[in-house]
């Protein structure tokens, strides 16, 4: 045979074979449900959203999440353009709310259309693959649930909810005007949140960015926040929580940017927090034990930390061992790292435990403050923080508050101090305060 004629013809005996195989494949794809090739991307105008701001497209909303649900998982989309008013909307397994650039979901001013069972704007319980993504914006309307003077009205609270929920994405939406604690992950195993914009009015109440309770493997990266609370915030009420990282974040809080605490019944273990920087909060860092639980394996690194708020006074960083009620056990902080970090402030950075509760095997390496201004307070009247202004103070527990000295230690076993320096331009006080601390070993 012609050898040219011979190639044409195996060309076209392989050209069918690999045809045969594609159009097998393809088939095999459909019946399988390849997700990445045939997700639903549903529009929630397809079912009869409006963005015109006025009308409640509530029903609208979670008929599209429904039926993304029901057809195997995929995007519904919030799509460009105008505003589109909602109550309570539940996601579903599978299923991404996405809001296009230039979209904006916007919660309901009024009570009524929230649910009276779950309070909340997003709810999700038992789900998985599911989250919030995209450009757009989710305003909460914030100012409706609180008076002049910021005290809270009825609201919906907390305002986005994921409960015991596995494998969560949050990426790239703002969350803007929330009219209490922003997104809080309970009990929920995996989540990434990356690239949000989370703000809130610095005087807004409970206005938390991140609550993570006892929840595990979290990742919080390049977020930027500004919050009327607590920004990122960790809390164990049943169970670990653990496997937490937050990097690379900016982060502008009326009281703590980074909180453990200050639930903390069981503990928080093996978490990272590192290159992130804070400004214009009233803490920095601050570990609240005082419920009976653990702090430990637990790293601070590489960090710019500016304390400016409202209030009288302010905490770099603060560690605490203490307890809520006369009932309450001590707890336990160990093993915890606070290393190359630049501190500007007009407070003080103070770390305690108590004489039967010492903090064990503390590390704190290359760290420069830098005295910002004159004090606001004179400290031989101060108190140390309570986490809460309901709670009271118990005579039998020591409170170094009083210390005129830019880093205050007590009840401290194993304390580790490398390289600390301090920039304290006119001798406002002196550089460290030591009461019942022993030195490490190493």
């Amino acid at each position: 045979m012609n050898y040219l004629l011979k190639n044409k013809l195996l060309y076209f005996v392989n050209k069918k074979h690999i045809l045969w195989y594609f159009k097998k494949g393809f088939l095999l794809l459909l019946i399988l449900g390849n997700y990445s090739l045939f997700a639903q991307k549903i529009s929630i105008t397809n079912f009869g959203a409006i963005n015109n701001g006025n009308t409640l497209n509530t029903k609208f909303i979670q008929n599209a999440i429904d039926a993304c649900a029901k057809a195997g998982g995929g995007e519904v989309i919030v799509p460009t353009g105008g505003t589109y008013l909602t109550g309570t909307i539940f996601l579903k397994s599978n299923v991404f709310l996405k809001l296009e650039a230039g979209a904006k979901l916007q919660g309901s001013p009024n009570m009524k259309d929230y649910s009276t069972q779950y309070p909340h704007l997003i709810y999700a319980e038992k789900a998985m693959n599911t989250g919030i993504i995209g450009h757009g914006v989710i305003d909460g309307n914030g100012a409706s649930f609180w008076d002049e003077n910021f005290l809270a009205l009825e609201r919906p609270e907390p305002w986005l909810v994921f409960s015991h929920c596995q494998n969560l994405k949050f990426e790239q939406v703002q969350l803007l005007n929330s009219p209490a604690h922003v997104l809080v992950l309970d009990n929920c195993d995996g989540a990434v949140v990356n690239a949000l914009r989370i703000v809130n009015p610095m005087r807004s109440p409970n206005t938390d960015g991140v609550d993570i309770t006892d929840s595990r493997n979290v990742f919080i990266t390049n977020c930027y926040f500004e919050t009327g609370d607590d920004a990122i915030c960790l809390k164990s009420d049943k169970a670990w929580v653990e496997n937490v990282v937050a990097t690379n974040n900016i982060i502008i809080s009326d009281d703590a940017a980074i909180k453990l605490g200050t639930a903390g019944h069981v503990g928080t273990r093996y978490c990272l927090f590192s290159n992130n920087i804070i400004r214009n909060s009233r803490y920095g860092i601050a570990l609240f034990q005082m419920d009976g639980g653990t702090y430990e394996h637990c790293q601070f690194l590489n960090m710019t930390i500016q304390t400016g708020s409202r209030h009288a006074t302010e905490y770099p960083i603060f560690v605490d061992i203490d307890r809520r009620r006369d009932t309450s056990n001590l707890g336990i902080i160990r093993h915890i790292e606070f290393s190359n970090l630049q501190i500007e402030t007009r407070g003080k950075c103070l770390i305690a435990g108590q004489p039967q509760a010492p903090i064990e095997n503390l590390v704190f390496n290359n760290i420069t403050l830098i005295a910002a201004q004159v004090p606001a307070t004179d400290l031989s009247e101060a108190k140390k923080p309570r986490g809460n202004k309901t709670l009271g103070y118990y005579a039998d527990l020591q409170d170094f508050a009083k210390k005129n000295a830019w880093f205050t230690f007590g009840n401290i076993k194993d304390l580790q101090m490398q390289r600390i320096v301090v920039r304290d331009a006119r001798l406002q006080r002196t550089n460290f305060s030591l009461e019942n601390v022993s030195a490490s070993e190493e």
